[in-house]
Parts: C-alpha cells; sequence; structure tokens
C-alpha cells in the first residue's frame, strides 16, 4: 500500500495511447474509482460494461477485475483502496460481524457501477469527493476525520442497497478455478502453456474451457497468456540490460519474430524502441 498510518492508497490514472492496460487481477483491499472523463471498458467478476464520464466503480474485496482502454480513447481516474480492517473488520462486535466481515469474506459483492441517475449518487459521490481531499491535502489528525467518512460511505452503500449477496455456489466455484489458473498462468508464463494442458487441468473440455474463460475475463486465455508475457517482457526491457532474445526467452516466446510482432502489435513500438523509450523518459 504505502508509508501512511492506515492502510489506504489514492491516485490518479490517466489512459493515454492505449496504456495501461490492466490485466485481471484482484487483492484484499476495497476499491473505488470515480471517472472524471473518458472512457475504458472494466470486467468486474461477472460483469463488464464501458464506463462513463461520472461512474463510481466499486470492486469489492478480492474482487477480479481488469480495466483496458477503448482504442485510443482517454479515460481519467481517481482511484482509492482501503482494506476494511482500516475500519475494524477484524473485530468481534456486532458492526463488523454484521457489515464489515461480511464484505470482506465475499459473502457480499458490491454493485460495480452507480451512475449518476441512480439512488443515493449524490451522497455518495459528495462523501467520496471528501475523501479524496482528505486523502490529497492531508492536513494534521486527518486520518480520524477520514476513516469516519469511509464509514459514512460504506453505510451509503448498504442503505442504498448496493451491496448485495454474492454469487450463486456453482458460479463461486467456476470463479474460484478462474483465479487458481490465472494464479498459476503468473506464476508459469514463462513455460510452454497448452491451451489443451490448462483445460485437462481445470478439469474441462477444450471448447467448455475457452467459452468459460472468455465468459469470466472478458478476452480469450491465448491472449490473456501473451499479454501477461509480454508485461514481464516490459519489466526485463526497463529492469535489466538483457538482450532482446534473451528476454523473449525469458518470458516464453521461443521464437524471437514472433516475440517481436506480438510485442508491437501490443505497443505499437519494437522492444528496443520500447527500451530506449523508457531510458529518456526515466532519465
Amino acid at each position: 500500500m504505502s508509508n501512511n498510518p492506515l492502510p489506504y492508497q489514492f491516485q490518479q490514472i490517466h489512459v493515454q495511447n492505449g496504456r495501461p492496460d490492466i490485466l485481471f487481477h484482484w487483492h484484499p483491499e476495497l476499491e473505488i474509482h470515480y471517472v472524471h472523463e473518458g472512457t475504458a471498458r472494466y470486467h468486474i467478476d461477472y460483469d463488464y460494461f464501458n464506463s462513463q464520464t461520472g461512474d463510481i466503480i466499486l470492486i469489492r474485496p478480492n474482487g477480479m477485475h481488469s480495466i483496458h482502454p477503448l482504442a485510443q480513447k482517454e479515460h481519467l481516474t481517481a482511484v482509492f483502496n482501503c482494506h476494511l480492517d482500516m475500519l475494524g473488520a477484524s473485530m468481534i462486535d456486532l458492526v463488523s460481524l454484521r457489515y464489515l466481515q461480511p464484505l470482506q469474506n465475499s459473502q457480499y459483492k458490491l454493485t460495480p457501477c452507480i451512475k449518476p441517475d441512480m439512488s443515493g449518487y449524490q451522497d455518495i459521490k459528495t462523501c467520496l469527493f471528501m475523501i479524496f481531499q482528505l486523502v490529497e491535502k492531508k492536513e494534521r489528525h486527518f486520518e480520524i476525520l477520514l476513516k469516519s467518512k469511509l464509514q459514512e460511505l460504506i453505510y451509503y452503500l448498504f442503505y442504498y442497497r448496493y451491496v448485495v449477496r454474492k454469487q450463486s455456489n456453482d458460479i463461486y466455484r467456476k470463479n474460484e478455478k478462474i483465479r487458481e489458473l490465472i494464479d498459476y498462468i503468473n506464476h508459469h508464463y514463462h513455460t510452454p502453456l497448452s491451451i489443451d494442458t490448462l483445460a485437462q487441468q481445470m478439469g474441462y473440455s477444450k471448447t467448455h474451457f475457452m467459452a468459460l474463460f472468455k465468459e469470466h475475463t472478458g478476452t480469450t486465455c491465448t491472449d490473456f497468456i501473451i499479454q501477461v508475457r509480454l508485461n514481464k517482457a516490459c519489466e526485463r526491457l526497463i529492469d535489466t540490460t538483457d538482450s532482446i532474445l534473451d528476454i523473449a526467452q525469458q518470458v516464453g516466446f521461443n521464437n524471437l519474430s514472433n516475440f517481436n510482432r506480438q510485442f508491437k502489435a501490443y505497443h505499437q513500438v519494437t522492444p528496443s524502441q520500447y527500451r530506449k523509450n523508457q531510458l529518456i523518459k526515466n532519465s
């Protein structure tokens, strides 16, 4: 998170020229986005939608989510996340047991997108903007007021019925299997990963597996693997002086021309140009 005395993080994310492209991931913190302008493709658990200016986007703790640019459209968002322990989720009292723990432990989920014409929008937006103001200014003793405003925000989410019961057990089971598979890909991207093998690992036929993966993540498994490998390649291009060939092999490409072709298609520049641009940018 950050060096703050409370476990929260606040940032402004500006998507330009198709970057950043945030792949499927999850974390134990509650995450809230406010869309200042532009649009992007959100995929949260089983919901996917294109954001619009003014949207308040809610991502539950441990909710699977990805955010993809749309063509060359810009997208500017304020993003706040925090662990519910900050509000006492780990405490044993009736408030925690009734509201915070079920939300932290995925017994509840959140309505993914609150639009300006929806119930309670103005109350939630006003409270959220106060939270943004508090963490930006960091005036003395702001942490006390921040906790109270976060509790107020959680109250509004419950009051206006944006906290709902989790999915069915069958959907939850499939969700967990997809999580395990994504975790496996993130740890074994450098090894050969065939669709047949991954389908067998999940216990599905190849056809069913491909349909299920696309349904849950919004992308094909092959494209997801390529994106993970290319993201890892970007890290190595910036952090090491390894040759392009070595990096291609390290991230799972056994053909340099294929690596170069995939990299340029995804980043619009060659690996060498990407490394040079990053060096100039960071100098």
